[in-house]
């Protein structure tokens, strides 16, 4: 049974679905798929890359009508078919932050900057907001500590180990519908350290 994967990363415009046989079959597949949105059938245009997707915009927002996306497999073989059935809001799932960058802070031995930057997929981030979660952890634990933020693509650690090498990502997330997106890339950032102070010992002469 093929397998199919619809999901919105650039709301309110619109969601793309992509498929892939979960074991190769070695022979020529061909590959249809149909949108129905209550009683219309909507146009899927086709990816030039990756051949395994296309999108759909969206017509109408705020729809409380399901939308059943049905993927069809023909071959030497036969025929399969797999269908997803779901609302707008459901599969609304960003890309990650973009730009992730930590700093330490002059003089604070305990804080991190933190700052990143909207996905750039996502169209209107003034209409509709993105609200972030953010986990760091020093190398040397396992345990991720987390922060929620409501708004702003900024954050200071203020709990940071002194010295300790960090680890840092950031999630993001509609305010009000879908899913969380996958964490953003790692960045490392260790908190502002004192420099040693060099002590001079006179020999004494004898």
């Amino acid at each position: 049974e093929p397998v199919l994967m619809c999901r919105s990363n650039n709301y309110p415009k619109g969601f793309y679905c992509s498929w892939h046989l979960p074991t190769p079959t070695y022979i020529p597949n061909s590959f249809n798929i149909t949108v129905i949105h209550g009683t219309k059938e909507m146009v899927c245009e086709k990816d030039v890359f990756p051949k395994n997707r296309c999108h759909i915009r969206y017509l109408q927002l705020f729809s409380t009508v399901k939308y059943k996306v049905t993927l069809t497999v023909t071959n030497a073989l036969g025929k399969n078919s797999t269908t997803l059935t779901f609302d707008e809001f459901a599969i609304v799932k960003p890309d990650p932050p973009e730009s992730v960058v930590a700093k330490p802070v002059p003089n604070n031995p305990r804080r991190l900057e933190v700052s990143w930057q909207n996905p750039s997929s996502w169209p209107d981030p003034e209409s509709f907001p993105l609200k972030f979660f953010l986990r760091y952890r020093p190398l040397i634990l396992d345990q991720w500590q987390h922060v929620e933020l409501s708004d702003g693509t900024s954050h200071t650690i203020t709990d940071a180990y002194a010295g300790k090498e960090y680890i840092i990502q950031v999630a993001a997330k509609d305010n009000d519908i879908g899913t969380w997106s996958d964490w953003s890339v790692a960045v490392h950032a260790t908190p502002w350290t004192e420099e040693p102070k060099h002590l001079t010992t006179e020999a004494q002469v004898t």
